[in-house]
């Protein structure tokens, strides 16, 4: 469909202005939104015309940080913390195989189109076999959604398997080749749909020194930005001042030139003041897992001190192997609720922001400002309609609000990621979900059972 309209929508575009358009429409040619207004929209050739019926139009929601292919690991380890939990993690990579993250990776891109989410950074760090890598590509390549790949490297620790430690001039290689496979087989049309990122997993447990400074090498040499989990528990905290002798993770990759605008750290849970002054001046991004967080008991961001100092943060389910889901709704409410608990302060954060944190946060952290994120002209057309008229939405008195705190991935009733629609009246319309549910449920049974038998 290369040209359609939007009508009869009550629409959020999440700009600074903090607008609502009560009954609007956007029209959409060529994958871009070329117009945006109140109705009646003006004459003109506009194609097919989707009637929201008064349901709330929203920029797509941007999954920051998550490990796809978990959701075969979906409550399967409870009650751990951090590190017991990671050597479980990095368990699986000795039984994994390719045809499991595909179908896992496509799974979790179906949960992400069925909840309203757009766009989807994956951060990729068990690569047992060269294909691995490739067949989650291939799987948000498959979905139509918007993703960015996060390819990263380990090749120290002792919690890491032997197959998957890497030796940084092989995995560089690896990285090179993806790349190049990507850019030379994608349609032109297509290719900036998938963009990607490097990056040295979880610093300094499973990366030395010397590989962070070729990862900064890497990625300035492809203009690609860095992904990295930091500060994500005290355990790391602990171990970079007794290992190394800095006073946290940050300061740590401080030195090594990590922080930067194209960089975006998830989780940052135990950070300093002077820290937060690191990201602040660096242009560091955050994306802030609140599920996960509590799910492993790691503790609650500073996302308050964050926001106050200027540092974007984002918002990210983690994997559903720390978070059971990849609801980013879910994940909204959580990020509200806890920052007003953890400070005891029922007005330390407003809906808006965390919309915002969501939408056009997610769009910076991950350099893609300038394609999605809000409703605006010129920008593609990464939409979604959610249900206004459901009980739990009734009556609307504060739109911000009950899109944080009443609202519900299963009140999305369309989405459309650049102008194709891949969900309507919440039945997708280019995947099969039967199938895909099938088989991700065969490659679960098979995963399970071969960490059973090893």
């Amino acid at each position: 469909m290369n040209q359609f309209t939007i009508t009869n929508a009550i629409i959020v575009p999440l700009t600074e202005k903090k607008e609502v358009v009560q009954t609007g429409y956007v029209r959409v040619k060529d994958g871009i939104i070329s117009d945006v207004g109140r109705e009646p929209a003006p004459d003109g050739e506009t194609g097919p015309v989707l009637d929201a019926n008064q349901q709330i139009l929203l920029p797509g929601l941007i999954n920051a940080h998550t490990h796809l292919y978990q959701v075969l690991l979906r409550a399967v380890w409870e009650d751990l913390s951090l590190l017991p939990w990671l050597k479980r993690i990095y368990g699986v990579a000795e039984v994994l195989e390719p045809d499991h993250l595909y179908a896992g990776s496509l799974l979790g891109c179906l949960e992400a189109i069925k909840g309203g989410v757009t766009t989807v950074c994956e951060h990729n760090f068990l690569n047992p076999h060269p294909e691995c890598a490739g067949e989650t590509v291939r799987a948000i390549r498959d979905s139509g959604l918007r993703g960015v790949f996060a390819r990263t490297i380990m090749n120290t620790g002792e919690i890491v398997p032997l197959c998957v430690r890497e030796k940084p001039e092989e995995a560089f290689q690896l990285i090179e080749r993806l790349l190049a496979d990507h850019f030379n087989t994608t349609a032109d049309g297509e290719k900036e749909r998938i963009s990607f990122m490097v990056g040295p997993n979880t610093p300094p447990i499973n990366t030395t020194g010397e590989l962070l400074k070729e990862i900064r090498s890497f990625a300035d040499r492809h203009s690609i930005g860095i992904s990295a989990h930091v500060a994500e528990s005290q355990s790391v905290v602990d171990f970079v001042r007794e290992q190394h002798g800095r006073p946290g993770v940050v300061a740590y990759l401080q030195d090594y030139g990590i922080p930067g605008e194209k960089s975006i750290f998830a989780h940052c849970v135990h950070l300093s003041n002077e820290e937060i002054q690191i990201l602040r001046k660096t242009g560091t991004s955050v994306s802030h897992n609140p599920v996960s967080n509590m799910m492993l008991g790691d503790g609650v961001a500073p996302v308050i001190e964050m926001l106050r100092e200027g540092v974007n943060v984002a918002l990210g389910t983690d994997g559903a192997a720390s978070n059971h889901s990849q609801d980013l709704f879910e994940t909204m409410k959580v990020a509200s609720l806890l920052q007003k608990v953890h400070h005891r302060d029922a007005g330390v954060i407003d809906p808006y922001t965390v919309l915002r944190m969501a939408t056009i946060g997610g769009a910076r952290a991950l350099g893609l400002d300038r394609i999605c994120g809000t409703i605006e002209l010129g920008k593609r057309a990464d939409l979604i309609l959610v249900e206004s008229r459901v009980p739990h939405n009734q009556p609307i008195n504060n739109l911000f609000s009950q899109l944080v705190h009443c609202a519900k991935s299963s009140d999305v009733q369309t989405v459309v990621v650049n102008g194709r629609i891949l969900m309507r009246n919440r039945e997708v319309t280019e995947l099969d979900e039967g199938r895909i549910i099938s088989e991700a449920q065969r490659a679960g049974r098979d995963l399970m059972q071969r960490l059973a038998e090893g």
